[in-house]
């Protein structure tokens, strides 16, 4: 079992902090240069939440958009390197999300990586994004997933992503059903327009999927923490923590610290509780 789903399993509620990266080869963006220009500061990065004690870290690259549909070998191999030092640094479960979607790739990443786990944006169905259509990856994953001997990799598939507008779907109670019992997800990625409309997707999945772990893929806050996490498994987090607002930028080690503050306080009575269901057994 992957270490973010041991970690969802003893009820800690994971905070996994985004490592987004600069413009790899192949991109529109990459300005040249030799891969210490990515890797150290994604170090950096790594280093401000892991000095306040972020439970998992996840390497997007970012600063490729606007993406292509797959990966180029120099993108997968320079995230393999960047994934490989923050496992072996950090001590972290280490999370890839490779855009735009590209799931054969990520698997080759996080084989050779010892990453723990992928999020795949579009797992079943269609969903219209700013880059155009993109379709199910479900069978990809799970054939990458065994052909590279990675079973021991959780699958964490988003559900209508914000990012895009699903197309031809049967609705998002049904598609939640089909990333888990056909697509065979093992967790599920949750994010609203809205923090409101955040807490109905997870109140719906709840109601529909049971013990099925779901993350928030996005919109965390210090002050919304308590309420996303009464429903959810753990967030994964980034804008919120960075001196410009947004996913572009650089961590603020004042906000993470209060965010991982509010994450303790929030944490805390779960925490008691799975420990005198422990001793009780």
């Amino acid at each position: 079992m992957s270490d973010l789903l041991c970690l969802i399993k003893a009820a800690r509620k994971p905070v996994i902090g985004m490592v987004q990266l600069t413009a790899l080869p192949g991109s529109c963006r990459f300005g040249g240069g030799r891969i210490d220009g990515v890797l150290e500061p994604a170090l950096q990065e790594a280093e401000v939440l892991a000095a306040h004690g972020i439970d998992g870290l996840m390497v997007q690259n970012l600063g490729d958009l606007p993406v292509d549909t797959r990966a180029t070998f120099a993108q997968v191999a320079w995230m393999t390197r960047v994934a490989s030092e923050l496992r072996r640094q950090f001590k972290l479960p280490v999370g890839l999300n490779l855009l735009e979607n590209d799931a054969e790739a990520m698997f080759a990443v996080a084989s050779a990586a010892a990453a723990d786990f992928v999020r795949i944006k579009v797992f079943i169905g269609a969903m219209m994004t700013p880059f155009g259509i993109e379709t199910a990856q479900a069978h990809a994953a799970i054939r990458a997933r065994k052909a590279a001997d990675a079973e021991g990799v959780a699958i964490f598939a988003d559900v209508h992503d914000r990012t895009g507008t699903p197309i031809a779907s049967g609705g998002f109670a049904e598609d939640l059903d089909f990333a888990v019992r056909l697509g065979g997800a093992d967790g599920l990625v949750l994010t609203g327009k809205s923090t409101q409309q955040t807490l109905e997707y997870l109140a719906i999945a709840r109601e529909a999927l049971g013990a099925v772990p779901i993350l928030v893929g996005g919109g965390a806050t210090a002050a919304n923490f308590a309420e996303l996490a009464s429903l959810a498994d753990g967030v994964i987090v980034s804008s919120s923590l960075k001196d410009t607002a947004s996913a572009f930028g650089r961590f603020d080690r004042a906000k993470v610290k209060a965010f991982m503050d509010a994450a303790g306080r929030a944490r805390a009575p779960a925490r008691a509780d799975a420990g005198t269901d422990v001793a009780a057994r």
